[in-house]
């Protein structure tokens, strides 16, 4: 029989529902489902950040996850959809979600992120108001003593990042005509890309760099280790407008992968556009290779300021 959108309940998952909607979630056995609870329990997440749609016999039909970041910014995930059907449900539980979010009066952005070679994985977002950013290329190498530090030309010089206030400067002029994710930097604000960046992973000084030409801040790389200790992750590198085409970009990057060398992760990652040709063929160049392409959404919440 066909229920009507008002016998669908789209609430957190109580005790009762927790199991099947974390089921419902990861598409999975019941084992994985309690690792997951078990996980979530352990990190303090709240039990209103798994939700569900259910039927009137308590049967659940999907399930979505909300994780929030630094940087007024959380991350939704949904169970996957296995027929175009199943979209519009979906959909609606994604929109509800967002609600939830901006009753809360928190996070000032929405994010979400598909596998990009899924068809239906993106419809729920598209549907539910998000914005279609980009598709990410994932890419990873080996952390090994290669390149070397860089010969800079006259005028150029690289340091450690001292002052928040000139950083933000950077990432700014960085963002003018980018290639990457553009329009993304819009729907932010300033001091929430930098705390999201200095506080989404274990922040180490030594790992973020700034490049200047002439004395003036022109570029900067952000490497940021991974919870697990497996990898470091290149969060960032961008220069301003000015300095692009000038080979400045590849230099920046191998003295950052110089750096990280000295680190013990095993792997170097990044995600870039798909569309920034030059950026995706500098890391090719330096030996990344893509391990998994995702598509990337986001919506803005009105309730925040």
């Amino acid at each position: 029989m066909q229920l009507s959108p008002e016998q669908i309940r789209l609430v957190p998952a109580g005790p009762t529902l927790r199991v099947a909607a974390a089921r419902r979630l990861l598409g999975t056995r019941q084992g994985e489902a309690l690792w997951l609870l078990k996980r979530l329990d352990e990190e303090g997440w709240s039990p209103d950040d798994l939700w569900c749609a259910a039927d009137p016999s308590d049967r659940v039909l999907a399930a979505g996850l909300i994780s929030h970041h630094p940087g007024r910014t959380a991350s939704l995930s949904l169970s996957p959809c296995v027929h175009p059907q199943e979209v519009p449900l979906a959909a609606r539980l994604l929109d509800r979600m967002v609600q939830a979010l901006e009753a809360a009066g928190g996070p000032a952005l929405a994010q979400g992120m598909t596998d990009a070679e899924d068809p239906l994985a993106g419809l729920p977002f598209q549907q539910a108001g998000f914005q279609d950013l980009a598709i990410l290329a994932c890419m990873e190498r080996m952390n090994r003593r290669n390149p070397p530090m860089p010969e800079l030309p006259p005028g150029v010089s690289l340091e450690s990042v001292n002052h928040d206030r000139e950083l933000m400067q950077v990432l700014r002029a960085s963002y003018e005509q980018t290639l990457d994710c553009p329009g993304l930097a819009e729907l932010r604000r300033d001091e929430d890309i930098l705390d999201g960046h200095r506080r989404g992973r274990p922040h180490d000084p030594e790992l973020w760099t700034l490049m200047r030409r002439d004395g003036q801040a022109i570029g900067a790389a952000l490497l940021q280790p991974s919870l697990d200790g497996e990898r470091i992750e290149l969060a960032y590198l961008g220069l301003a407008k000015s300095a692009r085409g000038k080979g400045l970009g590849a230099m920046l990057l191998d003295a950052s992968l110089h750096r990280a060398a000295s680190r013990p992760q095993r792997l170097i990652s990044l995600a870039v556009d798909e569309r920034n040709e030059p950026a995706l063929r500098l890391y090719r160049s330096r030996g990344f290779r893509t391990t998994v392409r995702r598509r990337a959404f986001a919506r803005p919440l009105r309730s925040s300021t």
